[in-house]
């Protein structure tokens, strides 16, 4: 094979590789569905969030032991902490999340579980299991 032979396939096997990994971390993002300010009462989305630039972010002073969460595509940002997704699975209704997530002293692994009720409501759960479990609703925001 020729050198210009070699040069088309390496460069076709390098796009093909190009394609393969953006495909890889498009299916590690979360739902857009689910992305956007959660908390366990209307009440509280006003008391806990505020947009900033047009991003979301909690209302200074961060409530540390509120029940909430911002979620985006590839991050989730609690009050004491922030998880940084690595993959997303779903299974029976069920979206299992593999994070690793860091607070101001100390950094874990976590498979965090969201249970989808509806376009409003999700059930939370840090680590999975049902006891942690909180159920959380979007703030229109």
């Amino acid at each position: 094979m020729d050198k210009r032979g070699r040069l088309a396939i390496a460069g076709a096997a390098g796009l093909l590789t190009l394609f393969a990994g953006l495909s890889a971390t498009l299916a590690d993002s979360l739902d857009a569905s689910l992305a956007g300010a959660w908390t366990t009462s209307q009440a509280d989305c006003s008391r806990l969030f505020v947009r900033r630039g047009g991003a979301l972010a909690y209302r200074q002073p961060v409530d540390k032991f509120a029940q909430a969460a911002i979620i985006a595509p590839q991050v989730i940002l609690l009050p004491a902490s922030t998880c940084r997704v690595h993959s997303v699975a779903h299974e029976n209704g069920v979206v299992k999340l593999s994070a690793d997530c860091n607070d101001s002293i100390s950094y874990t692994s976590q498979t965090v579980q969201i249970k989808i009720k509806s376009a409003g409501e999700i059930v939370y759960s840090p680590t999975g299991d049902p006891a942690l479990d909180t159920t959380l609703i979007k703030c229109a925001m």
